[in-house]
């Protein structure tokens, strides 16, 4: 077995791996380290440019290094890659990983960055998630995956998924390979389960849904839980109901989606007096519904089908009302035009998945021609990109709220204002 190597990290970076140097120059990926911390480590995968590697003893531990309090973290659970950071710690590190990102990736001259980069808000770090995705293992039991590995630790409990998904994790046994999507409402403590078999997932052609009895692959459900695709549950965000089926997209908690609606209204206020309004990426309606309520006409679009039917119940008020109206597209956004007579677009809130716009999308808001782009992203590199993309278009980065929705986890979120130049 190869010696291991001793390293000093430097700074956290994107994907939660702290950065370091090898003695030959190279970089090094190190997981399980944190900034200015001595460690050993144990070489995964060595390249021609780069290592990743993994601690396996803490020489010199740094003051913001806690013991993980879940004894499934310590155990291997691969759902809280950052407990071992002290909670404060770990917002102000996501927030300079976005900083580094825009200047390495996007190539952002770092004063400018530093000066419209802000810390928005944060979720609590405990109970927030309304959503687990769970897996069975060989004697009914239910788990989740060990960090880069298809190896399973046993759970019975989270610590930072909403107490309504604990109560069901702890009544229940899946059958071996099957995954389990778990949801619950912090509005009405409702419950919705969908889950796949391994002979599912191997049909490729074939939809996700829950195609075996509930008998057969999950047993123990309470007689409340709504089972299947094609149940759902009502969450309340920005005093509006929102319907979300389980096959549907959602934010990691209410209080998550709260804190995006209010950073949206902050990175376009021309909302409240907007005319048109294209809500990009649109999901069940979040946005549409509540920062989008003033504006006389909201087009939406969504490729998935699910989340299309939440989103024509959860604005369904505006339709026939004439002073208000709304237009659902299923699409991708990037093979979407506006019509050759169609109103002008004031403004596009744009809530892409973790690849980001990308150019097709970057040229659906070319294409869109807005003055005002509010732009959420999930991972800073992809904003990075997606930054540099829009700059070359002529949209300039005016703002940069960086949220924390993920307490925990290395992932962040981001909200950045873009104005035609």
């Amino acid at each position: 077995m190869p010696e291991p190597v001793t390293l000093r990290a430097e700074r956290m970076v994107a994907g939660g791996d702290a950065l370091a140097h090898l003695a030959d120059g190279r970089v090094a990926f190190l997981t399980g380290a944190l900034p200015g911390e001595e460690v050993d480590v144990a070489i995964r995968n060595d390249r021609k440019d780069f290592v990743k590697a993994t601690v396996t003893d803490v020489l010199d531990p740094s003051s913001e290094r806690v013991e993980p309090p879940c004894p499934h973290r310590r155990a291997g659970c691969g759902g809280c890659g950052w407990m071992h950071f002290l909670p404060g710690a770990q917002f102000a590190a996501k927030v300079e990983i976005v900083a580094e990102s825009l200047r390495r990736v996007g190539r952002f001259d770092e004063n400018t960055v530093d000066s419209l980069i802000r810390m928005g808000g944060a979720v609590d770090p405990y109970g927030y998630r309304t959503t687990v995705r769970l897996v069975g293992l060989p004697d009914g039991g239910v788990g989740f995956r060990e960090e880069r590995s298809d190896e399973v630790v046993r759970i019975d409990h989270c610590q930072v998924a909403h107490e309504n998904l604990s109560r069901v994790v702890r009544e229940i046994d899946i059958a071996p390979g099957v995954e389990l999507t778990l949801r619950t409402s912090a509005a009405t403590n409702g419950v919705t389960a969908r889950w796949t078999r391994p002979e599912d997932r191997q049909r490729r052609n074939e939809k996700r849904r829950s195609s075996a009895a509930p008998g057969e692959s999950v047993r123990g459900l309470p007689a409340d839980v709504h089972i299947g695709d094609r149940a759902f549950l009502i969450e309340r965000i920005a005093g509006r109901n929102l319907q979300v089926s389980a096959a549907s997209f959602f934010q990691s908690g209410p209080a998550g989606a709260e804190l995006l609606v209010d950073a949206v209204g902050r990175a376009a206020p021309e909302l409240v007096t907007a005319d048109h309004a294209v809500d990009a990426y649109g999901g069940v309606g979040l946005f549409a519904a509540t920062v989008m309520d003033a504006v006389r006409r909201v087009t939406l679009i969504e490729s998935a089908r699910s989340s299309c039917f939440d989103a024509r119940e959860n604005l369904s008020n505006r339709a026939g009302t004439g002073s208000k109206s709304v237009e659902i597209v299923r699409s991708d956004v990037g093979d979407w035009k506006p019509g050759e007579d169609a109103d002008p677009i004031d403004v596009v809130v744009a809530d892409p998945a973790r690849s980001g716009l990308a150019k097709p999308g970057t040229a659906a808001m070319v294409r869109m021609n807005a003055p005002v782009i509010a732009l959420v992203s999930c991972d800073p590199v992809s904003l990075a990109r997606d930054a540099r993309l829009l700059a070359e278009a002529a949209y300039a980065m005016e703002s940069i709220e960086v949220l924390d929705l993920f307490p925990q986890t290395p992932h962040v979120e981001c909200v950045t204002r873009f104005v035609r130049m």
